[in-house]
């Protein structure tokens, strides 16, 4: 039984130590690609948080401090690669340039049409008013329709309409009534991403 219990104890510190090896190994490797990336002005920062795509501080990092942001499964590596990059572009652009990142990136954000979706005039309430009335003048063709249409389409750089496609229909007359009263909305304030306008894909179910 002493045999036994000394086995086990050899074998988890055998396991623990090797671990431990590992780890230190895979740390030291990462601060060697982040010196080397470094010095290849390839600056970069890491996360497993899965966050919004239209990110502010991002694109505050990379369009200033040329650094890109990427999502990974682990940090086992990143935690050590990040540290050591971190503390090398501290030395290139000051202690304080993450903070002043974020302050950048509030600023940015507070900023009107800096990233917004594209509106209707008057919002929602009057671009399902806009299409309903239209409807309900050729209630002929809606009598007794449970089924949704879905219409998708959309709207440019300048607020213009386009491209109206039916997703899922009834009909082809039903259909094309759609289609038409989707090409009598009015022009739309766009979208913007990071200050500039830019096209978006609207989808509505009718009905």
């Amino acid at each position: 039984m002493h045999k036994m219990k000394t086995s086990i104890l050899t074998v988890l510190f055998i396991t623990l130590t090797s671990s431990l090896i590992k780890s230190q190994t895979d740390c030291q490797n990462a601060i060697k690609k982040a010196i080397e990336d470094f010095n290849n002005s390839e600056y970069s920062f890491h996360s497993e948080e899965v966050l919004p795509v239209e990110n502010t501080y991002f694109y505050v990092l990379e369009k200033f401090y040329n650094i890109k942001w990427y999502l990974t499964d682990s940090l086992n590596y990143y935690d050590c690669y990040d540290s050591m990059m971190s503390k090398l572009l501290k030395g290139k652009y000051g202690n304080q340039f993450l903070e002043h990142a974020r302050e950048l990136a509030d600023s940015l954000d507070n900023t009107e049409n800096w990233i917004a979706y594209a509106k209707f005039p008057g919002g929602d309430s009057e671009l399902v008013k806009f299409i309903m009335t239209r409807l309900t003048l050729d209630s002929i063709y809606f009598a007794d329709i449970k089924t949704k249409i879905f219409v998708q389409f959309d709207i440019d750089t300048t607020g213009k309409v386009v491209n109206p496609i039916v997703r899922r229909g009834i009909n082809k007359e039903i259909d094309d009534k759609v289609i038409s009263i989707i090409n009598q909305l009015p022009d739309w304030t766009p979208g913007y991403l990071y200050g500039k306008p830019i096209r978006q894909t609207y989808t509505i179910p009718i009905c």
